[in-house]
Order: C-alpha cells, then structure tokens, then sequence
C-alpha cells in the first residue's frame, strides 16, 4: 500500500513539473512571437566615417532625428540648385570668353551686369558711352545710331506740325466765323472787335476767357474808350426811342376822339420826352 501511494505521489509530481515546464516554454514562446523586431537605421551618406561611428552610438529616437534632418537638408539643397541652374548654365554656356574678359566665375559676372543695369538707371547717356568706349563701338555704328535718333525725331516733329496745324484750322474756323457774325439787321454784332481784340487777347492768354465770344463781352467794358461809345450809343437810342414814342402820343393828341371817352390832359413837348426818358432811357 505505502509502496503504491508511493508511485502515485512520484507520477503526480512528475505531470505537474511537465506542465509548469510547458507553461513556462508557451510563455516564452508567445513572447518571442510578439516582439517587434529591431529597426536598423544607417548613418546618412553624407557623414564621415568618423560621425558614423558616432552616429551608430546613439539611442534609436536620436539617429531616427538627425536622419529625418538630413533628408530634409538634402531635399532642400536639390531644390536650390535645380531653381538656380540656369545661372551657371549662363556662365558656363559663355565661359571662354568670360574668362578673357575676366569674370573668373558667374558671381563676378552678374554683379557686373547688375552694376551696369543701375548706372544706366542713373546716367544712361554716360553709360552708353563708356559701354561704346569699352567695347569699341563707334565710326559707322555712331553715324547709325545718330540716322535713327534724326529720324524719329523728324516723325515726332512732323506729328506734331499736324496736330498743330489741326488745332490752327479749328481756331480759326472759330475766329471768322465770330469776326463775320451779323445780327438781323445785317451789322456786324462784334462792331467793335478791331479796337479790343488786343485786350481779347491778353484774357484768352491769360485763361480768363472761355472763347472769343466771352473774351469779347469782357474786353469792351474793360476798355474805357470803348465802354464811354456804348454808354453813349444806348443813351442816343433811348432817346431816340422816347422821341419816337412821344411823337406818337402828340400825334394820337389831335385825333378825334369818340364820345364818352376821357381825353387825357396835355402835356407840353419837354414833358412828354422826360416822361418817356423815364420810361425807355435804360433800353
């Protein structure tokens, strides 16, 4: 009986050791499964040996940085280089000759060019000039230049000849057809433009007359002389007319009269022109 116990005892611990050592290799089994795998990050190229080294020291966050930087700077330089190509490509297309001249590399020659841009900015008579004298320009190129300058400058004068003999055909449409005005009567309205067309003159010059017929109703009352005749001639018409008027009325006097009408009372000749100088003198 103890002999069986015994080998009952032994059984049970061995399937219990078996089973702790099966758990314990599951264990380290699924372990094993779900472990990520180390991520291997290189140097950038464009270190030195001796920052490889460096850079394979340090903990994964930091080579994972200077990598992502690295690409960056890179990603960046290409683009530089690719927008500024046509820049050495402009040098290098004309090198030989740049190099004659003394520009050793494209820097020294677009400051040059810029330099050259600015001055004939400032001073492009000058300018041009020097630029003749440097690079031999002159005798038959100078006699060119000089034909095409005299021969826009013929276009532009004779443009301006039309446009000025155009103004003058309408100025002087305007001037005979104000100097040859008449009214109903047949007389000139402008009868005293001879002794006025200076003064006329001086505010059409002088911008404080709109045209000849403004000009005109300014200057006769700024001459003196001339405003004295018109003075006089309106005082003769109204008297004129109150003469007329006054004619008529000692004439209407000695008409008969119906019945039942009231003759007015008489006035003498003197009162009857004072009455109608009263009435028209202002006409």
């Amino acid at each position: 009986m103890t002999d069986l116990r015994q080998q009952l005892e032994d059984a049970w611990t061995s399937e219990e050791t078996q089973s702790a050592e099966q758990t314990v290799a599951a264990s380290e089994s699924n372990e094993t499964a779900t472990a990520e795998p180390v991520e291997v990050i290189n140097a950038p190229n464009s270190y030195t040996k001796e920052m490889k080294d460096w850079f394979n020291t340090l903990p994964q966050g930091n080579q994972k940085y200077l990598a992502e930087r690295e690409k960056q700077f890179e990603q960046g330089l290409s683009r530089a280089r690719n927008q500024y190509a046509w820049v050495d490509k402009a040098y290098n297309d004309r090198k030989d000759n740049l190099i004659k001249q003394g520009f050793n590399n494209a820097q020294e020659y677009y400051d040059t060019l810029v330099s050259i841009a600015d001055a004939l900015e400032k001073n492009p008579a000058d300018t041009i000039a020097r630029l003749q004298s440097a690079y031999g320009i002159g005798g038959e190129n100078d006699n060119a230049l000089q034909r095409q300058l005299l021969d826009l400058q013929q276009t532009v004068t004779a443009q301006q000849n039309y446009l000025r003999q155009q103004e003058n055909n309408r100025v002087k449409g305007e001037y005979d057809a104000f100097v040859n005005a008449k009214d109903e009567n047949g007389n000139l309205k402008h009868g005293y433009f001879e002794e006025v067309k200076a003064d006329m003159l001086a505010l059409l010059q002088a911008g404080m007359a709109k045209n000849f017929e403004d000009a005109y109703n300014q200057a006769i009352w700024r001459n003196e002389a001339v405003r004295n005749k018109i003075i006089e001639e309106r005082a003769k018409t109204g008297l004129q007319k109150a003469t007329e008027v006054a004619q008529k009325a000692k004439t209407a006097a000695f008409e008969p009269t119906s019945k039942g009408e009231v003759t007015p009372k008489k006035r003498s000749l003197r009162e009857e022109l004072e009455h109608n100088m009263a009435i028209y003198g202002e006409d």
